[in-house]
């Protein structure tokens, strides 16, 4: 088990980047990695709402199942229900020096078949993780 936790101050208000990256299906235009991201459930984000991701890493497509466990302003978090990695997450978007301070947690509980690799997935997510939230960053200070 390992946690990757990032924070990253942003020129825009707290507002408009829970609007973005408070929507899971926005995530492939600023994670890496992520293909694809939609809603398996109809209506409007709510816990229990369920994603499903098409992700690639390390050279491998998989499927990730998701669902939402808390979405309220301000914050969203989900764990998974399905995929080769258990972990749960959350975003924090609250007023920061700039705008806003948007921190991203992820607590990876288990990596199943990849467990030998876990030292490596750490590592990678512990770079890619603040890569990711500059590529959000990026796109939230420049209008989109």
């Amino acid at each position: 088990m390992f946690t990757v936790s990032c924070v990253e101050d942003m020129r825009c208000s707290p507002l408009a980047a829970f609007g973005y990256a408070g929507d899971y299906a926005n995530d492939s235009a600023w994670r890496r990695g992520v293909l694809s991201m939609a809603y398996e459930s109809g209506g409007p984000v709510a816990p229990g709402a369920r994603t499903r991701e098409i992700f690639r890493v390390m050279g491998l497509r998989t499927v990730i199942l998701a669902e939402v466990t808390d979405y309220t302003p301000g914050r969203t978090a989900f764990r998974t229900v399905s995929g080769p990695v258990r972990c749960d997450g959350s975003r924090e978007f609250c007023a920061g020096p700039l705008g806003t301070r948007f921190t991203y947690t992820l607590n990876v509980r288990d990596t199943g078949p990849f467990r030998p690799l876990e030292p490596l997935i750490s590592f990678l997510l512990a770079r890619q993780v603040p890569a990711d939230l500059r590529r959000l960053k990026l796109r939230l200070e420049a209008g989109l």
